[in-house]
């Protein structure tokens, strides 16, 4: 057989049954050799293209575990950035100079505030934005767990003392019971119909997603809220330029379903199943089912659900514990029902008390479905009780983590003391206690959360845990992993959480010729220096789709 390609270097396969080679070679988009040098001289003719890498390492394709490409790439074209800002006047004349810039839009739309002292005790308010427009604005919050938008907002959708509660979410009101324009959690969908963004721009959002975090290497991405703005807008959109031969990545979907008012969960995964049958390509599947147990933290209060009461004076008189979504009867029925359409269910648990939730769930409904290869994950996992760390590695759970989070600030470790105790501040962010427990790991950003999110910073802090230089960021050191774990987390077990390790994931003969080629061997370089690595090349299916100039 001769071949495309040959290529040779420091080849890191991330296959166990040949770990390291000299050489590859590639013919119609698939690896059909990997070894030493000089059984791939068989392979070359006069029309073979021959490349050879003196430095650094060649790697398969990065992935993303958990990344919001649908919101991310579209909030980079057409929102107003707001994070970091330190006061509200900051935020404030952000917002105005957009506004200038930008008379076409009809709803002036931002992220990644945070509430600041200078908003009021109780977040910031629609008065705080008076003065600025007349048109609606609507700002998501740096985690995309609430929005802060204006009187136009609310009156144009008829919002007022009237509306009300949102069983899994925080309308905040007045004295007088009026919304002072801080919608929390499931509240946060009254707001939805002016986020609606059109297929168009959903495709031109994704492609400058594709070509920024294809210079860094990713090639497999699940995109964890395909129906962000509650439209099939997003998918129709990934579906057209896979069908158009545009879409480069290897992109994974999991559409959201809700418990609350107005929402019938069953109906909506019956409507992603449907989707699914519509938008799947070479390139594009909607394959999970995404459940948002609980929020956040901290908050004003924290949202994210907690075994025991979060420690701050209001959360102790109230013995808050956080809030969920979903009652334990619609999660089994949600698992139940997922499995048995063939979807993956990715799960939302930031608290220790969504983590067991979730898996207790997961119980339940496999004692009526039997077990099976359903590969569920449980993502960011910020706090977890060590005791269902077994539970997941024996249900086959994914550990969805988040390493661009590991390091902490001084002052954000101060708050997340305030509420949630030394000890539980102290122990956030497993990840070795997952690789010792048997867990499969993954890596993901939560993007545009954090924003950039290359995988190269992200593995990097999987090793150290604190920034560069910053010792005083360093966060619980002994769940640092190594290297080669973070490589393993990156590659191929997030082929593995999106069932595509058959023919991704790893430089193994029959698998898509998906790959990175950098310019330092990260395996070897200072462990503060592996973000540093230029790329040279990434390519996917046994073409180039980036070349470092």
């Amino acid at each position: 057989m001769k071949v495309n390609k040959v290529i040779y270097g420091n080849i890191y396969t991330v296959d166990k049954k040949k770990p390291k080679a000299a050489a590859l070679a590639i013919s119609d988009g698939k690896f059909v050799y990997v070894g030493d040098e000089e059984g791939v001289k068989e392979y070359i003719d006069k029309d073979t293209e021959e490349i050879r890498y003196d430095k650094g390492i060649i790697l398969p394709g990065f992935g993303e575990g958990h990344g919001h490409i649908a919101p991310g790439g579209t909030e980079a074209l057409f929102f107003v950035h707001l994070n970091p800002m330190g006061t509200l006047e900051e935020h404030l004349a952000a917002i105005k100079e957009f506004i200038k810039d930008h008379p076409e839009l009809d709803v002036i739309q931002g992220s990644g505030f945070i509430p600041t002292p200078d908003m009021g005790p109780n977040g910031p308010t629609a008065d705080l934005l008076n003065g600025l427009t007349d048109k609606p604005i609507v700002l998501a919050d740096i985690g995309h767990h609430s929005y802060w938008v204006n009187h136009a907002a609310m009156d144009r959708l008829g919002i007022d003392k009237n509306t009300p509660d949102i069983s899994d979410g925080i309308i905040t009101r007045d004295d007088q019971g009026n919304p002072t324009g801080y919608f929390r959690e499931g509240a946060m969908d009254l707001l939805k119909e002016l986020t609606v963004f059109s297929v168009e721009q959903y495709k031109e959002g994704f492609l400058h997603y594709q070509e920024e975090y294809l210079a860094h290497g990713e090639t497999l991405i699940l995109e964890p809220i395909i129906n962000w703005d509650t439209t099939d807008n997003a998918a129709l959109a990934c579906h057209e330029l896979d069908m158009e031969g545009k879409l480069k990545m290897h992109v994974y979907a999991a559409y959201q379903v809700f418990q609350a008012e107005g929402h019938d969960t069953m109906a909506e995964i019956e409507h992603a199943a449907e989707l699914r049958k519509k938008t799947r390509g070479r390139m594009f599947e909607l394959s999970n089912i995404k459940i948002q147990i609980d929020g956040t933290m901290p908050g004003t209060p924290s949202t994210a659900y907690m075994k025991q009461p979060y420690t701050d004076p209001w959360s102790v008189e109230h013995q808050h514990h956080g809030q969920l979504r979903f009652d334990m009867e619609t999660l089994i029925k949600i698992y139940k029902k997922s499995h048995e359409l063939g979807f993956t269910v990715h799960a939302h648990a930031i608290g220790d008390g969504a983590l067991c939730m979730a898996l207790d769930a997961i119980e339940k409904a496999l004692e009526q479905t039997g077990s099976h290869d359903y590969r569920d994950a449980i993502t960011h996992l910020q706090v977890v009780d060590r005791a269902d760390i077994p539970r997941m590695a024996k249900l086959n759970v994914i550990a969805s983590t988040d390493p661009h989070w590991f390091d902490m600030e001084p002052d954000y470790f101060e708050m997340m003391v305030a509420v949630l105790g030394e000890e539980r501040a102290e122990n956030q962010l497993p990840m070795k206690a997952f690789f010792d427990a048997g867990v499969t790991v993954t890596s993901a950003s939560d993007y545009p959360v954090t924003n950039p999110a290359y995988p190269l910073t992200g593995i990097q802090k999987g090793v150290i845990r604190q920034l560069p230089g910053r010792p005083d960021t360093l966060h619980n050191a002994g769940e640092r992993v190594t290297i080669e774990q973070m490589i393993e987390a990156t590659t191929i077990n997030e082929a593995y959480q999106m069932l595509c390790d058959d023919r991704l994931g790893s430089i193994t003969i029959g698998k898509e010729a998906d790959l990175v080629v950098l310019g330092d061997d990260i395996t070897k370089c200072d462990s503060e220096h592996i973000q540093d690595s230029p790329v040279l090349g990434t390519m996917v299916g046994g073409e180039w789709v980036y070349t470092c100039k």
